[in-house]
């Protein structure tokens, strides 16, 4: 009898500012493409509903990342942190440092 192995594979990508889903898709559908010729005896299912990740919160895009990430700093004058966050920076420090 004829053995069977399973794949299943997740694709990522970097798409700089761009969400890219439809590059994605088209870069997706190259790699099966290509399989299939490689593997003619290859069948090929996808696998959507509420496996796919896509659009729906999952711990998966957590780790690996979904969209577009930003970093932002900014310094804050000792003035104005009295004035508007009613405190002072070096108990801000502390209390940073409290919570690693």
């Amino acid at each position: 009898s004829a053995s069977s192995v399973y794949l299943y594979m997740r694709f990522t990508r970097s798409t700089w500012d761009a969400m890219g889903m439809n590059m994605v898709s088209k870069g997706v559908q190259n790699v099966i493409d290509f399989l299939n010729n490689e593997f003619p005896d290859m069948d090929v299912i996808e696998i959507s509903n509420n496996y796919c990740s896509d659009k729906k919160s999952a711990a998966v895009n957590w780790i690996e990342g979904r969209g577009k990430s930003v970093m932002c700093e900014a310094i804050i004058k000792e003035e104005i942190v009295k004035k508007v966050f009613k405190t002072d920076v070096a108990s801000l420090v502390e209390l940073n440092m409290l919570k690693t």
